[in-house]
C-alpha cells in the first residue's frame, strides 16, 4: 500500500507541475493574443485616419495639403458632427457632416472588439487544457521514464540487473584500440540504445586516433629526407670536405637549403596542430578585402619578379576576419600558383565582390593545370600531383591545407577551376558582412 500511494502522490505531483507549466504558457500566449490585437485596431485606426482626410482633400479641393488646418465641430448629438477644413488664412475651403459615419464606426468597433474579447477570454478559460493536451506526449514520456526508474530501484531483480552492467563495463574496459571498428555487441535488446551511442562514439574516436598516427606518419617521412639529406653531406665534409672547397662551398649550401626547408615544414606542422587543438587564435576585425589583397599584389611584385603580376577589383568588399591569416592563404595560393607557372607567366589576383554578392578574392595562373583528381585532393595534407612530387617545386604538400584551414575558419568555401596546360583558377568566398 505504501509503494502504491508513493506512486500515485508522484503522478499527482507530476500532474500538478504539467499544469503549472500549461498556465504559465496560455498566460504567456494571452498577453501575446492581447497585444496583436490592440496594435492591429491601433493601426487599423490610423490607417483609416489617414485614408478619410487625403480622401477629403483630394475630393473636395483637388489637392492635399498638411498645412490645412482640420478640425470637428460638435452639435447637440453624435449625428451633428462635421468635419471642416480651411486654409492657412482661416478661410473655410469645406465642411462634411461625419456623424452617421462616425456611428457606424462605433458599432462596427464595438463589433470588433466583441469578438476579439470573446476570443481572449476562450483563451483565458480553455487555453490552458488546450496547452495540456499539445504536452500530452511529453507528460507521457515523463511519466513512462519515471516508472522506469522506480522499477530500476524497487526491483533490483528486473531485466536491468547489475549483471548485465558488470557484462558491459568488462566489454569497454577489455576493448583495445585496434579493435575499434568492430565495436561493443552485447546482444542485448534492453542495451541496444548504449551500444549504439557507445559505437558512435567509439567510431568518432577511432577516425581521430587514425586520422592523428597518419599525420604523424606522414610528418615523420616529410622530415626523414632533409634530415638524411644534411646527415650525408656532413658525412661528405667529414670525409673530404676538410680539404676540398668545393665539397665544402657545396655542403653548406645544401645543408643551409635544407634546414630551411625543415624550418619551414616544422613550423607549418605546428601551425596545424595548433588549429587542430583550437589553439590557433584569430584577431577578428572589419577590413576592407581589396585593400588587404592590394597589399599581397604590391608583396609579390617586389618578391617575384619573374612572372606578370594583374591586380583585378570588381566593387570594394568588406570582410570579418583576421587581416594577417587572410594574407597569409593569399600568399600561399600565389606561391602555388607561381610554382607551376613558367617564367614570364601571367598570374592574376582579383578582390571584390562574387556573383552572389558576397566578397571574395581570387588568384589565377596559366600554369600546368591540375587533373580532376588532384583538384580532389588537393587540400589533404602531405598530397602533392605525381607530376611535380619529385620536382623541386614540389613543397611540403602542407601550404594549401593551412589556406584551407584558414578559410574555413572565416567560414568561406572555394570555387577551383582548373585544366592541365591551361591554367588554375581559385575563388575564396567569404559570408556577406552586414
Amino acid at each position: 500500500m505504501h509503494k502504491g500511494r508513493t506512486v500515485n502522490q508522484n503522478k499527482s505531483s507530476d500532474m500538478g507541475r504539467v499544469t503549472s507549466i500549461a498556465r504559465k504558457i496560455n498566460l504567456g500566449n494571452l498577453w501575446q493574443q492581447f497585444t496583436a490585437y490592440v496594435g492591429i485596431d491601433l493601426l487599423v485606426i490610423v490607417v483609416m485616419t489617414a485614408v478619410f482626410v487625403v480622401g477629403m482633400d483630394w475630393q473636395m479641393t483637388g489637392r492635399f495639403s498638411p498645412y490645412y488646418i482640420r478640425g470637428i465641430v460638435y452639435g447637440n448629438s453624435l449625428w451633428e458632427l462635421v468635419y471642416e477644413v480651411s486654409d492657412t488664412g482661416g478661410n473655410l475651403l469645406y465642411k462634411v457632416p461625419i456623424g452617421g459615419w462616425i456611428y457606424l464606426l462605433l458599432v462596427g468597433g464595438i463589433v470588433v472588439l466583441t469578438a476579439e474579447l470573446v476570443d481572449i477570454l476562450s483563451l483565458a478559460f480553455k487555453g490552458t487544457k488546450r496547452v495540456r493536451r499539445q504536452l500530452r506526449p511529453l507528460d507521457e514520456i515523463a511519466a513512462r521514464a519515471q516508472e522506469l526508474s522506480e522499477q530500476l530501484s524497487n526491483q533490483p531483480t528486473s531485466a536491468f540487473d547489475e549483471e548485465k552492467y558488470h557484462n558491459l563495463e568488462d566489454a569497454i574496459t577489455n576493448l583495445k584500440a585496434d579493435a575499434m571498428e568492430k565495436g561493443i555487441h552485447m546482444h542485448d535488446k534492453e542495451l541496444q540504445g548504449i551500444e549504439i551511442a557507445l559505437n558512435g562514439l567509439l567510431e568518432r574516436i577511432r577516425a581521430s586516433y587514425k586520422q592523428q598516427s597518419q599525420f604523424v606518419s606522414d610528418a615523420s617521412h616529410e622530415l626523414r629526407t632533409p634530415i638524411a639529406v644534411i646527415q650525408g653531406y656532413v658525412n661528405m665534409l667529414d670525409r673530404w670536405g676538410k680539404e676540398d672547397t668545393a665539397i665544402l662551398e657545396e655542403s653548406i649550401e645544401a645543408i643551409k637549403n635544407e634546414a630551411n626547408h625543415m624550418q619551414k615544414l616544422v613550423e607549418q606542422l605546428l601551425f596545424l596542430a595548433r588549429g587542430d587543438s583550437n589553439r590557433q587564435n584569430l584577431d577578428m576585425k572589419v577590413h576592407e578585402l581589396n585593400d588587404i589583397m592590394r597589399e599581397v599584389y604590391e608583396e609579390s611584385l617586389m618578391i617575384d619578379e619573374k612572372h606578370i603580376y594583374h591586380f583585378e577589383e570588381s566593387g570594394k568588399a568588406r570582410i570579418y576576419g583576421d587581416c594577417d591569416m587572410l594574407k597569409q592563404s593569399a600568399r600561399i595560393l600565389i606561391d602555388n600558383a607561381a610554382k607551376y607557372t613558367k617564367e614570364g607567366g601571367e598570374i592574376t589576383i582579383r578582390a571584390g565582390i562574387w556573383k552572389d554578392g558576397s566578397p571574395f578574392y581570387g588568384v589565377q595562373d596559366n600554369g600546368i593545370g591540375m587533373s580532376q583528381e588532384d583538384v580532389q585532393h588537393m587540400f589533404d595534407r602531405f598530397y602533392r600531383a605525381d607530376s611535380v612530387r619529385n620536382s623541386k617545386t614540389g613543397g611540403t604538400g602542407l601550404g594549401l591545407s593551412i589556406a584551407k584551414w584558414i578559410v574555413d575558419k572565416h567560414q568561406g568555401y572555394y570555387d577551383i577551376v582548373s585544366r592541365e596546360e591551361l591554367g588554375t583558377r581559385f575563388s575564396v568566398i567569404f559570408p556577406k558582412y552586414s
